[in-house]
């Protein structure tokens, strides 16, 4: 494949990474700051893991 083919022409996309890199932070650090447990996906499994 040619590297034009993989490119993304959809503006949104190619901004979704970026945007759930920083909700995820954003989520961690509310996680630690409220002594949440964060629910996260683990080795196949869905499990509630402490943010310190």
């Amino acid at each position: 494949m040619t590297e034009e083919k993989n490119k993304i022409k959809d503006e949104d996309l190619k901004k979704a990474e970026a945007a759930l890199r920083r909700a995820a932070a954003k989520a961690r650090e509310i996680a630690r700051q409220t002594g949440t447990p964060l629910v996260i996906f683990k080795n196949g499994k869905i499990v509630k893991e402490k943010v310190v």
